[in-house]
């Protein structure tokens, strides 16, 4: 009995202990999702931030030389005249044949908007981030916490501010397209299919990497030693394949045969030998441009911090480079590295082109926002390749604690980027954006009032240095219905007025004083749907017929006004207040009601301030 009786507490012991394992177990389990979770928010926290600016930032205008890429395609589309060359016509350095082709179906779908061509750029940018992810996990296959850190860093790239120049131009789209189709490719080549449908997919791919943007055509090169070397499990499987190798050839050289018939170097593009006469020059436009990602949101000596991180990118990335060529025999290696080494070379061939051609405006053009979209790729594959090469030198050399050691590694590097990329480079690159922003704004109003009011310094500063055509190819688009919203085409202000909602203050025309030919006018104006300052001030008389005629535009006239901060609770009003001296010889002779009126130049709407003034024009 007294056995039976310690068997069974011994039993019920075990019983619990089990329970108490399988209840420790659901809580590692409950932890381990709830880490899980956390990290795939981070690694897709830098799409959301870049998203939110994008919808926050953006402004539909067209701006440069989207005025000259695509108006003239929309006239001869409406003329039934639209051709072939048309569409794969030289522009600037590029022939934009797939581009042209994106932007004409946004178009007409959304009137030109081109909020949806920026749209489209960061849809291609989420691409690319699934791509390297993907590629990620089939290569360097570590564990899934270190695989998001790493695809976190890779984010803070691909979706870095740094590239605002590119992320609120729409026909930046272009500088997007060459990537997206090289990173796309070489997921293709780690594919399971067919190696024949691996040719003829990165084919297409090359082919619309190509007619995309000027430095597209290196994805021929770049993709190729990927396809040949992943693709074929052994040297002789790869001679067996001489024929599609044949073919590829054959197809970039008809590529190359069409990219350049009837080519012509752009006018101001300055001349190469420019660069081989100033090789020193050249080298450090070189490296300025591989390291500005990372160092031109220093506001002291940009260059020399862009030209020294360049110099280690490109030391560190050589190194990789010739650790994979000692040991080129070992295939598992080869393999896991080649995708990231030619993702790598996709920004040193494009620094250097960029380099010789760009070398003749200066150094300092290398930091341009718009390079930062080609140089921040040898900067991913580094912290992919890293990962790989260490894992295989732990292997070799048989060192413990190799993964504690692999984790450390990660994790410095993941402090080192979040310090550098998002410190210093974010708080610069903001404030470039909210520049922007204003000048874009400022450039689209305007062009809203572009055939009432010629202000010929603003639309040639903000828009495109040619006044006469910007105006006259303005109102061909307006009439097709291609301007949003449309412009405005008569003095009278009903066309524009709105009425304003009830208990929402717009603000007041506070007071006029006549000097000698001049008034001086101020008040405050206020958007309370956007929570904003007014985009501009309208000033208006009424005429004897009882309307309200425009006869001057107040823009950038915004003054600060702590006592609607106050007044209001609110310190979006801080800059509510204009004030501004006007031009007598604007209004006709005669006593005349002034009024002035808020304008929303997003919605293209005016609304009546509070307080008309009477003046007498002699």
């Amino acid at each position: 009995m007294k056995f039976g009786k310690d068997l069974t507490i011994l039993f019920k012991k075990r019983l619990a202990l089990k329970k108490n394992d399988e209840e420790s177990q659901k809580i590692l389990n409950y932890n381990f999702k709830i880490l899980h979770w956390i990290a795939i928010g981070l690694v897709i926290l830098p799409a959301v931030v870049m998203g939110i600016l994008i919808m926050t930032y953006s402004v539909n205008i067209p701006y440069w030389d989207q005025w000259n890429l695509m108006p003239q395609l929309f006239i001869k589309v409406s003329q039934n005249s639209l051709s072939w060359q048309d569409l794969i016509a030289q522009h600037n350095e590029s022939r934009k044949l797939f581009p042209r082709l994106i932007f004409l179906g946004l178009a007409y779908l959304t009137n030109w908007d081109v909020r949806y061509e920026m749209l489209a750029i960061f849809l291609l940018a989420c691409l690319i981030s699934l791509n390297i992810y993907r590629l990620n996990r089939l290569t360097v296959k570590f564990n899934i916490f270190p695989t998001l850190l790493i695809a976190f860093l890779a984010n803070i790239l691909i979706f870095s501010v740094i590239q605002y120049d590119n992320w609120f131009w729409g026909i930046q789209l272009v500088v997007f397209m060459p990537i997206a189709c090289i990173t796309t490719a070489i997921l293709i080549v780690y594919s399971p299919l067919n190696i024949r449908y691996k040719f003829l997919i990165c084919m297409m791919l090359s082919i619309i990497s190509s007619f995309s943007y000027s430095n597209g055509i290196i994805a021929w090169v770049i993709i190729l030693p990927v396809l040949a070397l992943v693709s074929s499990k052994s040297r002789s499987d790869l001679l067996r394949q001489k024929w599609l190798l044949l073919s590829w050839m054959a197809v970039f050289i008809a590529n190359i045969i069409i990219y350049f018939y009837d080519y012509r170097k752009p006018e101001l593009s300055p001349s190469i030998i420019t660069a081989f006469q100033n090789l020193e020059q050249t080298l450090q436009f070189f490296l300025v441009f591989l390291g500005s990602p990372l160092g031109s949101g220093y506001q002291i000596s940009p260059l020399m911090y862009s030209t020294f991180i360049g110099g280690l990118e490109i030391g560190i990335f050589l190194f990789l480079c010739l650790y994979l060529i000692k040991h080129i025999q070992d295939d598992f290696l080869l393999e896991r590295m080649i995708g990231w080494i030619m993702i790598g070379f996709y920004s040193v061939v494009s620094a250097l082109i960029t380099s010789f051609g760009r070398v003749g405006w200066g150094v300092e053009g290398a930091l341009s926002s718009k390079y930062t979209t080609f140089s921040i790729y040898i900067i991913i594959a580094i912290i992919h390749l890293l990962p790989i090469v260490f894992s295989h030198i732990y292997r070799q050399t048989n060192l413990q604690n190799k993964k504690l050691l692999s984790r450390k590694i990660t994790v410095i590097f993941s402090v080192l980027g979040l310090l550098i990329l998002q410190g210093k480079s974010f708080n610069y690159s903001l404030k470039e954006i909210q520049s922007r922003y204003q000048l874009r704004m400022l450039g689209k109003t305007c062009l809203s009032f572009v055939n009432i009011i010629e202000n010929k310094s603003c639309i040639e500063e903000n828009i495109l240095s040619s006044y006469n055509y910007i105006k006259s190819l303005a109102n061909q688009l307006n009439n097709q219905g291609m301007l949003k919203p449309g412009l405005l085409i008569s003095e009278n202000i009903e066309a524009i007025a709105t009425k304003k909602q009830k208990n929402k203050n717009y603000g007041s025309l506070d007071g006029i004083i006549a000097l000698n030919n001049w008034y001086f006018v101020n008040g405050w104006a206020f958007l309370p749907e956007r929570n904003k300052p007014a985009d501009a001030i309208i000033l208006t008389y009424k005429n004897q017929a009882d309307d309200w005629i425009i006869f001057d535009i107040l823009m950038s006239a915004q003054t600060p006004r702590e006592s609607l901060v106050q007044l209001f609770n609110n310190p979006a009003y801080l800059n509510a207040g204009w004030e501004q001296t006007i031009a007598g010889k604007l209004l006709p002779k005669g006593q005349w009601e002034i009024s002035a009126w808020a304008f929303d130049v997003k919605l293209g709407k005016a609304y009546k301030l509070d307080g008309n003034h009477l003046i007498s024009k002699d």
